[in-house]
Order: C-alpha cells, then sequence, then structure tokens
C-alpha cells in the first residue's frame, strides 16, 4: 500500500518464522501476507528464506522483481546475522566475518535494498557470549564496500542500549573519520519496554514459573509507568518474597525488572519519561527502526509498550524512514498454541497507522 508519509510502515519477514519454518508459506507467501498488512516495504533473511544463499542468480532476481511488482511492495533491509559459529568446530576470523559481511551488502544491492540490518558486538549492549559478532573494526572495513554498493549499514540499538548509548560511537566516528557515512542508528522498540510482556509469562510458564507471581511484579511496573514514576523493584521486594517465588522466578524478575528500569530510568522536569525525549533528539539521526512487540492486548495496543508515544517522538523529531513490524511472540506463545502471526502483524500495522494518523 502505497503512501505519501515520511514514515512508512514494513513488515520484517522474520515475523512470520514459523510459517515459514513449518512450510505454511514460502518466501512468496510471506511477502503477500506483509502486503496483506498494508506493508509498503519488507526487511528478508536471505540465509533462512533463500535457497541459494550466499549467491543470487540473476533468475532469482527476476522472480524477486515480480514479486516486488504484484504486491506493490518494495525491499527495504537484508538481515544480516553475524554467525560466527556456522561450524560446529570453529568460529569464524575476523576476516571470514567480513567477508560474510559483504554477501550481505551485494545481496542487498542484487536485491534493492537500501539497508542491511548489522548484527554487531553492541547489538544487546556488551555482546552475546561465549562469542563475539560483527565489531566497530569489522564495520570500518566495510565501510568502502558499502559505499560502492549504496547500501546503509543499520546498527540495532536493542534493550538494554538505546539511541544514546555511547557504546555504539566507535561506529560512528569510523564513518566520520574515512568521510564515508554509510553506517547509522537503528532504532528497536525493545528499548521502549515499561513492563514484562504477558508473551513471556506464557513463556516462562511453559519452564514451571506461576503466572500470578510474574503478574505481581508486572503489574506493579505498570502502576508505576503510568503513575509517571521509575520502577524500583526495592520498593516491593520484600511482598514478592512473600509468595515464596522459586529461584527461577526471581531469576527471571530480577532479569526483566532491570531492563524496565533501565529503559525507563529518569523522568523530566515537565513529568515525562526522558527516554522519549531522548528518541525525539536522536530521530533525524536514524536510519531504520524495528517496531517490535510481542503480544497485543484486547484495545489492540503493545502490552508492555507505549506505541503511542513512542511514535509521537519520532514523528516529532522528524524521523523519516521505514518502521518495520518484528513479531516476536510466536517463539515465546507457542508452546501453549499455534500463533496466528499473520493476524498479529495486521493488528500490529493498524495501530501503527492510527499512531500515525494514517486511518484519519
Amino acid at each position: 500500500m502505497k503512501t505519501n508519509h515520511n514514515i512508512k510502515l514494513g513488515v520484517s519477514l522474520y515475523s512470520y518464522q514459523d510459517n515459514y519454518y513449518f512450510k505454511k508459506f514460502d518466501l512468496e507467501g510471506c511477502i503477500a501476507a506483509a502486503a496483506g498488512a498494508g506493508a509498503e516495504g519488507i526487511e528478508v533473511f536471505p540465509d533462512a528464506m533463500m535457497p541459494e544463499w550466499p549467491y543470487i542468480s540473476d533468475s532469482f532476481v527476476d522472480k524477486w522483481n515480480g514479486w516486488m511488482e504484484r504486491y506493490a511492495i518494495e525491499p527495504v533491509c537484508v538481515d544480516h546475522f553475524s554467525d560466527r559459529a556456522m561450524w560446529h568446530d570453529k568460529q569464524l576470523t575476523d576476516d571470514e566475518m567480513y567477508e560474510r559481511s559483504v554477501w550481505y551488502i551485494k545481496a542487498a544491492h542484487k536485491l534493492g535494498c537500501h539497508a542491511i540490518r548489522l548484527l554487531h558486538n553492541e547489538h544487546i549492549g556488551l555482546g552475546i557470549s561465549p562469542y563475539k559478532l560483527t565489531d566497530a573494526a569489522i564495520a570500518e572495513r566495510l565501510l568502502p564496500v558499502a559505499a560502492q554498493y549504496d547500501v546503509m549499514m543499520a546498527l540495532e540499538c536493542h534493550s538494554p542500549t538505546n539511541v544514546a548509548d555511547p557504546i555504539h560511537q566507535p561506529y560512528l566516528e569510523a564513518a566520520k573519520r574515512l568521510g564515508l557515512p554509510y553506517v547509522g542508528l537503528q532504532a528497536d522498540f525493545s528499548s521502549y519496554e515499561y513492563c514484562i510482556s504477558t508473551a513471556d509469562i506464557i513463556d516462562a510458564g511453559m519452564q514451571g514459573m506461576r503466572a500470578d507471581v510474574l503478574n505481581y511484579v508486572r503489574d506493579a511496573q505498570r502502576d508505576a509507568y503510568f503513575s509517571g514514576r521509575v520502577f524500583d523493584f526495592d520498593e516491593i521486594a520484600d511482598k514478592f518474597q512473600a509468595l515464596n517465588p522459586t529461584e527461577a522466578e526471581m531469576k527471571f524478575v530480577l532479569r526483566q525488572s532491570s531492563r524496565v528500569s533501565h529503559n525507563f530510568s529518569s523522568v523530566d522536569a515537565d513529568g515525562g519519561f526522558s527516554a522519549y525525549k531522548t528518541l525525539k533528539e536522536y530521530a533525524p539521526q536514524l536510519v531504520y527502526v524495528h517496531g517490535k512487540f510481542y503480544d497485543l492486548d484486547d484495545d489492540g495496543q503493545v502490552d508492555n509498550m507505549d506505541y503511542p508515544k513512542i511514535i509521537d517522538a519520532l514523528k516529532a523529531g522528524g524521523y523519516k524512514g521505514y518502521i518495520c513490524s518484528e513479531f516476536e511472540g510466536n517463539r515465546r506463545m507457542n508452546g501453549v498454541g499455534w500463533v496466528d502471526e499473520i493476524e498479529y502483524v495486521r493488528r500490529h500495522h493498524v495501530l501503527m497507522r492510527d499512531c500515525l494518523g494514517y486511518n484519519e
């Protein structure tokens, strides 16, 4: 669905991972589902969804371009997975990781995408143990390649980081030093989770944790957020202990509470959370956005993120580009019954269009 809006809506085909994995939909089916949700663009995973990967033939490109025309949709981003552990007996070296990254840039160019989502060491803070991902030194080596193929490397700023985290600066400084502005920031809405998602509680229940115990913390987090207060687990610790939490339940809520406290660590003088002000300030610098979500409530709202405020911050800051739905509730909730990824993404697009004023 083509629009003239500065902020366009798309779908990361990652959202349809189970439909694809269980062969309910092939690649064309996923593209058709995204178009059916009203998306203007898509993010694709070539190593998961393109049998020829890492080689993309001209005949496949012809088929790909035909799909783009048929479904009136445009290719936006190729997802780069920094899989150093692709071999069972070794990790890829930095040189091998560089060569693998070049494949993604070339693939994006050939498929007509203007960006790759670069999975990098700082993706979730201090790196994903036990192995390294693409780092700033490798990204610097990739900058001339990205410039040659006119493909932007989008650094996903994922919770517990955010767009203002200085941990991303070495990448941006390399681009500035070389005069090659082909790496930029990608906001991920995980940085704006104000409480535990119901999807995570369902997943925890599959591991034997009690929903009423976890929901006690979720309710306290929601009460703090909607009262304009920074959530502090210590304020409810004694009452939580009275519920006799198991070790697993305690670890779960402490991890989730730390995430929420980090995302909303301060309040402005006017009573608003600083996280939204920061997102507004950085909006002009963003090159891409992931509209992460796990579950939707009966009112069509994302159950643990304030989408109206997130999108208002992007609009007010002057963001121009795509927000692509990234549904991750599937792998959390499928243990208790098949999750309709197609319907979830469709409803998510209704919500985002409402927040952007499209439906007016």
